[in-house]
């Protein structure tokens, strides 16, 4: 079948059935060619980063069919590539930003992006027998298992990732209080003469940068989702969560003004309160030593929580 027949012979809405797909797969191409390392995938492709932004710029079905008609190969690249980075770790920043940016869950994300490898792996199917393989290339077939082993000899020199701790899943209270513990950490005054501040100014793990990522982790999370951590994650929330407590029952509170930090009782939850109600204050240090707890009864042996306890501790006698 010739080009412009195989072509004529797609549906006139097979652009709609494809935006998605080819959305993630643009945007996840484009994730692991800002990655070092790339250039024997860069020469097997001819892809770059105003390539692949090009063919991100495909509105409809007409454009598609012009860059299928004019620039088969560099399609087929852009989907190969964004389907190889889709099924690791490389693509866990594109996947954050699809789920914030179309508010969807975790099981919607993982619908979307099965939906969308599946779609892509019958599209290249085609195009690989419909399109030429490049020159001095036997066939297409050939050409992609070529780039699929650069592309894993490219993983080989990716930093591993750190292997999950914990996984947690959380009330929307129990949320908004490590959410809170955090930010509240990470606008402490950086020059203070309160000695307590200084000295959680010098905790390497609750440096404003280091606590940003899982600021912005913990505010994609929803209650009841599932909440995966590190160890130096937990650390940071085991941390950050003790040195809130401490700001909430000592004079540094005041001396910050953040008495307005922790949300009172409206009427109506005030009169549903049995006769002995459980202040605010009362409540986030429940939760505070409860997290706390959990996190030392769960991993005793953890040589990073002991010596983030011992941390804590050398904090307290600053108070």
């Amino acid at each position: 079948m010739s080009a412009a027949s195989w072509l004529d012979a797609l549906p006139t809405d097979f652009y709609d059935q494809l935006a998605h797909c080819l959305s993630l797969h643009g945007m996840a191409a484009a994730e692991l060619l800002s990655q070092p390392e790339t250039q024997r995938l860069t020469a097997l492709t001819t892809l770059d980063g105003r390539k692949v932004q090009e063919l991100n710029q495909i509105q409809n079905h007409q454009e598609l069919l012009a860059s299928l008609q004019a620039e088969p190969l560099d399609l087929y690249h852009l989907l190969l590539l964004g389907r190889l980075t889709l099924e690791t770790s490389l693509a866990t920043p594109v996947l954050a930003y699809v789920r914030e940016q179309m508010q969807i869950d975790e099981p919607q994300l993982e619908y979307l992006k099965t939906y969308c490898l599946e779609l892509s792996a019958a599209f290249l199917n085609t195009l690989e027998e419909h399109v030429a393989a490049p020159a001095g290339t036997a066939s297409l077939g050939l050409h992609r298992l070529q780039i699929e082993e650069a592309f894993t000899k490219l993983l080989t020199t990716q930093p591993s990732p750190t292997p999950p701790a914990a996984n947690l899943r959380l009330s929307e209270p129990q949320l908004q209080m490590l959410r809170l513990a955090l930010l509240l950490v990470h606008s402490l005054p950086a020059t203070a003469d309160h000695p307590f501040l200084r000295a959680v100014g010098e905790l390497p793990h609750l440096q404003p940068p280091a606590l940003e990522p899982l600021i912005e982790h913990l505010s994609r999370v929803r209650a009841r989702e599932q909440l995966t951590l590190t160890m130096p994650e937990l650390v940071q929330l085991y941390q950050g969560m003790q040195v809130c407590g401490m700001i909430f029952v000592s004079d540094v509170m005041s001396r910050l003004g953040l008495e307005d930090a922790f949300p009172t009782l409206s009427e109506a939850e005030a009169a549903t309160v049995e006769a002995e109600p459980v202040s605010n204050r009362q409540a986030v240090g429940e939760m505070v030593s409860g997290f706390t707890l959990w996190v030392q009864q769960t991993f005793p042996e953890s040589s990073e929580i002991q010596q983030a306890r011992q941390e804590i501790l050398a904090l307290a006698d600053t108070l």
